[in-house]
C-alpha cells in the first residue's frame, strides 16, 4: 500500500509540474538566457568577438518558411539571447519590403552600399530591424537585435549581426 501511494504522489507531482517552457523561434525574446529556453535543440556552432551563434534544430515555423527556405541563426552574448539572424536566396526585394512593412515596421532609412541595398527600422523594446538585399544575387539577410545587449560586444558591436551569415 505504501509503494502504491508513494507511486500515486509520484505521479500526480509529476503531472502537475509546470513542463520546461520550450523555445518559441517567433518571439524576440531577447536578454532569456540560453539556459532557461534551451530545450535540448539549440547545437552551437561558432563564437565570433564575443558572440555564440547557435542553430535551432527543433520545431520553428516563422512566416518566412511559407515563402522560402531560410538559413536561420540565434546569437548570445553572455548566454543572453541577442539577435535572430535571417538568410534568403531567391525572393524579390520588393515582396520582403511588403511582407515587412505589413507584419514588422516601415523602414525608417534606407541605402545602398554597393551592391547592397540596406533597410533599417526600430522595433519596441529597444529592437532594431536590418534587412539587407544584394541586387546583384538576390541573397536577403534580416537581423533583429537588441540594441542593450550589442553594447556588451564593446567595439566589435558595430559590426553589422548578419554579416557573421557570409560565405
Amino acid at each position: 500500500m505504501r509503494t502504491f501511494i508513494f507511486v500515486a504522489v509520484f505521479v500526480f507531482t509529476a503531472l502537475c509540474s509546470q513542463p520546461a517552457q520550450a523555445f518559441e523561434c517567433g518571439k524576440l525574446d531577447f536578454g532569456a538566457k540560453l539556459s532557461d529556453i534551451d530545450d535540448g535543440n539549440f547545437v552551437f556552432y561558432t563564437e565570433k568577438e564575443g558572440v555564440s551563434y547557435y542553430n535551432y534544430v527543433g520545431i520553428c515555423r516563422l512566416p518566412v518558411h511559407q515563402k522560402a527556405s531560410p538559413a536561420i541563426a540565434y546569437a548570445f552574448i553572455d548566454g543572453q539571447y541577442y539577435a535572430r539572424i535571417i538568410r534568403v536566396v531567391g525572393r524579390d526585394k520588393e515582396d520582403i519590403l511588403a511582407d515587412m512593412k505589413k507584419s514588422l515596421c516601415t523602414p525608417s532609412a534606407a541605402k545602398n552600399e554597393g551592391e547592397w541595398s540596406l533597410y533599417t527600422c526600430d522595433l519596441p523594446n529597444e529592437i532594431e530591424f536590418k534587412f539587407k538585399y544584394n541586387n546583384k544575387t538576390g541573397e536577403a539577410k534580416t537581423a533583429a537585435y537588441s540594441k542593450s545587449l550589442r553594447e556588451k560586444i564593446g567595439k566589435s558591436g558595430k559590426t553589422d549581426p548578419a554579416a557573421f551569415l557570409e560565405k
